[in-house]
């Protein structure tokens, strides 16, 4: 049985984000974003990531939970409210902050005393400056494990381990002790911009989810208005931070993953061949017609370009779509081949697991077209070769 969308009165403009968001992968609905990298390139760097960013939300949300219900008093002297600006607060007006809440009798708190504590609570768990830190120490060595890739085929875990506690967690250390090519500088300082911009926007919106949350809590419970369906703090708490976790193991796993895949590019020299893998749970559709796919690294200046069988660094899908159609006025039109996703140097789309592997390289003198025929009984699916 069919499933019919009548989408005539939504316009053009919004009828092309529908079907944009109806072909894109999504994930998020699938617990296999938990599941281990295969990459023992990028095994432990996520895992590590992954862990301090859920123990900074925890606490966030056991704290929360605790001065919300009061259990954070101490008996003394009140002291003047402090300004509830939400700025970069130093230490000593966090500590200030804290005194005045401490001291300050529950029954008496208002409901711009219960934002003041969600606002101390995100300066301390999810500061600025903590999260650019960590998200520099995430995309700099995931660019580095590219780096390491390119230079030694066949890495174990346990080497990825010992490379990775003795790599530098700064661009610009990595610049002074190893020195970066143009495309290494460019495709690692996007990868720490990129993530960076992912994380702070993660910490606003938990600052942004909490506050709403707590306002509607704290007004229910001042009018003695039980809504219905309407849950515990513990329960509403526990639900919006499991979000909150899956998007912080979404930046995790999604930028750890393209910033190796890009810094691999970045470090491998035009000419060479590279094959994808999109071998994993659940892999969407796309990621399934590119595993396997082998391809040639290009110097990005390289024009023309093959879009479809040519890589290089920073080559992504911005701007391209993954609807193979589009509406044009009342009817539905076939998108052009330059409109549609193509084989990315880095990931598809969010959770993607995607990676490149060296694959037969043509050498000095070889005959080109044989290694093509090589490279292609070598990826081509177990039951064609058969």
């Amino acid at each position: 049985m069919g499933l019919f969308l009548d989408l005539i009165e939504l316009g053009e403009q919004r009828t092309n984000a529908a079907l944009e968001m109806l072909c894109k992968a999504h994930h998020d609905h699938d617990d296999g974003i938990w599941a281990p990298m295969d990459s023992p390139l990028l095994a432990r760097l996520v895992e590590l990531f992954t862990q301090r960013g859920l123990d900074r939300l925890d606490a966030f949300r056991t704290e929360l939970q605790a001065w919300t219900e009061g259990h954070r008093h101490t008996a003394g002297d009140r002291i003047e409210r402090p300004a509830g600006a939400m700025e970069r607060w130093n230490d000593a007006e966090r500590a200030l902050v804290k005194l005045y809440l401490e001291h300050l009798p529950p029954a008496e708190w208002t409901l711009d005393d219960h934002m003041l504590a969600v606002d101390y609570l995100a300066q301390r768990y999810l500061p600025a400056n903590d999260m650019r830190t960590e998200a520099e120490w995430l995309a700099t060595r995931a660019s580095l494990m590219g780096r390491v890739q390119a230079n030694m085929e066949g890495v174990t875990a346990k080497q990825a381990d010992q490379l990775l506690s003795a790599m530098p967690s700064t661009a610009l250390a990595v610049v002074e002790q190893f020195g970066v090519t143009r495309a290494q500088r460019a495709t690692m300082e996007f990868a720490v911009t990129r993530c960076a911009e992912n994380v702070r926007n993660l910490a606003e919106d938990a600052r942004h989810k909490m506050r709403n949350l707590i306002a509607e809590h704290v007004t229910e419970r001042e009018l003695g208005v039980k809504q219905v369906g309407s849950f515990s703090l513990q329960t509403k708490l526990l639900d919006k931070f499991g979000v909150l976790n899956r998007d912080w193991r979404r930046i995790a796993v999604t930028e750890a993953g393209e910033a190796q895949t890009q810094g691999y590019i970045a470090s491998m020299p035009p000419g060479a061949k590279v094959k994808r893998v999109e071998q994993y749970r659940n892999a969407c559709s796309f990621c399934r017609k590119i595993d396997g796919k082998v391809a040639t690294i290009v110097d990005p200046a390289k024009e023309p370009k093959d879009w479809d069988n040519e890589i290089w660094p920073g080559k992504n899908n911005i701007g391209r779509s993954a609807s193979p159609r589009k509406r044009v006025g009342d009817a539905f039109v076939e998108r052009e081949p330059e409109e549609m996703w193509t084989l990315p140097a880095g990931l598809a789309h969010p959770h993607c697991r995607g990676r490149w592997v060296p694959t037969v390289q043509d050498r000095p003198g070889d005959d080109p077209a044989f290694g093509d025929w090589m490279r292609g009984v070598l990826t081509a699916p177990k039951k064609e070769q058969e």
